[in-house]
């Protein structure tokens, strides 16, 4: 079997087609080649968080790997047999732990036995879900496709010195589930967590009032708050809120920025949420919406969902779908309204 080419310049052309694709790979067996990976970005090819999910994969399937190294253009994965284990990695910057959980877990879901992980790196940082997001949104969404991880904060790692440590575990996944989000229904509960690490002045209780207070005035909608000061390598803050309803579910977070005041960043994760509640056809976040595209492929019994805004993000990674062989398709404008549609295997 011929290795599958992927464009590096396809769609958003980040590492969202890589991490894709490792995953993919891991899991049909079909290796790939990837070339002008990341071509567009002011510092082009493999970084070092790019790099740990390649190692991270290769590892978790015994894979023959050519070009990995720190800002190779193009690079070859053969995977062999998925093995579960324990695994050890250490991104050595604040690149994203997550992106790379995201990127292994759902394929050493499909060994016979349990796999353990522990991850150095960043837990906070711009453009990456945190390790909140995935702990609290994406695990709960992931869980309905019978995919069962456990993932646990030791220490938080904010943009930019990292230092944060992950763990997770994930068990042996037994597949063939379908799942359809295309009706939220009622909105049940808001749901906000609030935390900081290595900073005065009581930042995580102001964010927290702060978007408390705007949901009240706006809406009247209450909301139930956790409050935290984490263990940090690094200083920091984040805040994120959560809408769940009676099938969908949505969440929307927040880093902490020099110089933004805590009631700043608090009141505009709130009007985010204000905004998702005025699309009553939306059934989760554009984010989630992306990072569910893979393991609704591999859970093997299709689905749909519906977002309130189709991203580069979602287009791009229901291509490479395609080009592992899963029916794939998105439809609505990009910016506005759509959904995703991934066929039964």
């Amino acid at each position: 079997m011929g290795l599958i080419p992927i464009d590096g310049e396809l769609g958003e052309g980040g590492g969202q087609i890589l991490r894709s694709a490792l995953t993919l790979a891991m899991v049909t067996g079909q290796g790939f080649e990837a070339t002008r990976i990341r071509a567009r970005r002011s510092r082009p090819g493999l970084r070092p968080q790019h790099l740990a999910a390649v190692r991270a994969a290769a590892m978790g399937c015994g894979a023959e790997v050519h070009g990995a190294f720190d800002g190779s253009p193009d690079l070859r994965f053969q995977p062999g047999a998925v093995t579960a284990g324990t695994f050890d990695f250490d991104i050595g910057t604040a690149g994203a732990t997550t992106l790379v959980l995201q990127t292994v877990l759902p394929a050493l879901a499909t060994a016979a036995e349990p796999s353990r992980l522990a991850i150095c790196g960043g837990t906070h940082v711009p453009l990456s879900p945190s390790f909140h997001f995935v702990a609290r949104h994406w695990t709960p969404m992931v869980e309905r496709l019978g995919l069962r991880p456990r993932v646990e904060l030791e220490r938080a790692g904010f943009a930019p010195r990292g230092g944060g440590r992950v763990r997770a575990e994930v068990s042996p996944w037994a597949r063939s589930v379908g799942l359809d989000l295309t009706r939220r229904g009622p909105l049940r509960e808001i749901r906000g967590l609030s935390a900081a690490g290595r900073l005065k002045g009581d930042v995580a209780h102001r964010q927290a009032d702060a978007a408390r207070a705007l949901l009240w005035e706006q809406r009247r909608l209450e909301s139930s708050w956790e409050v935290l000061e984490m263990p940090s390598a690094s200083p920091g803050s984040c805040l994120q809120l959560e809408g769940v309803f009676e099938t969908g579910r949505a969440a929307f977070a927040v880093l902490g920025r020099r110089g933004v005041r805590a009631e700043v960043l608090g009141e505009r994760t709130a009007r985010q949420l204000l905004l998702f509640l005025d699309d009553e056809e939306a059934c989760v976040d554009p984010w989630v919406a992306d990072q569910l595209a893979v393991p609704l492929a591999l859970a093997g019994g299709g689905g749909r969902l519906t977002t309130s805004k189709v991203t580069l993000h979602l287009e791009t990674v229901a291509d490479v779908l395609r080009r592992f062989g899963t029916p794939a398709s998105t439809w609505g404008r990009r910016g506005g309204p759509g959904g995703l549609e991934i066929e039964r295997v």
